[in-house]
């Protein structure tokens, strides 16, 4: 067999047992079944989509990359192209996580507005 093709299949592989999780955890969040759903099961669906994309998704993802940056920072000390191209990383993924931190709020507020709760905002968005 050819180096190539094992590498490629063994990423395949690692790419779909790390993503078995992901999968797991997208199909708990559906609120009804058929015609007994509302507007209100709806924005649930949504809001249920965004937390999954935002925790389950995005935050391993920024690690990962603060992680990726990190071991540039470590290995590449000698070079300065490298180290600050690794501090620029930095920089833009701490930016990129905050834009998605900034959205979710934003799509939290728009989603209470049009939602019948009980609890106060606060309760609600922890949620």
């Amino acid at each position: 067999m050819n180096i190539s093709f094992k590498k490629t299949s063994a990423m395949i592989l690692a790419g779909v047992a790390l993503s078995l999780p992901f999968l797991a955890v997208a199909q708990i969040g559906i609120p009804c079944n058929g015609p007994d759903c509302d507007f209100d099961d709806l924005i649930t669906l949504a809001n249920n989509i965004i937390k999954f994309l935002v925790f389950t998704v995005s935050v391993p993802l920024a690690a990962l990359g603060f992680m990726v940056a990190g071991a540039k920072l470590v290995l590449n000390q000698n070079k300065e192209g490298a180290w600050s191209e690794a501090k620029q990383s930095f920089g833009t993924i701490g930016m990129g996580f905050g834009i998605i931190l900034a959205a979710f709020l934003l799509v939290k507020m728009v989603l209470f507005a049009f939602l019948d709760t009980d609890a106060g905002f606060t309760a609600w968005i922890l949620q």
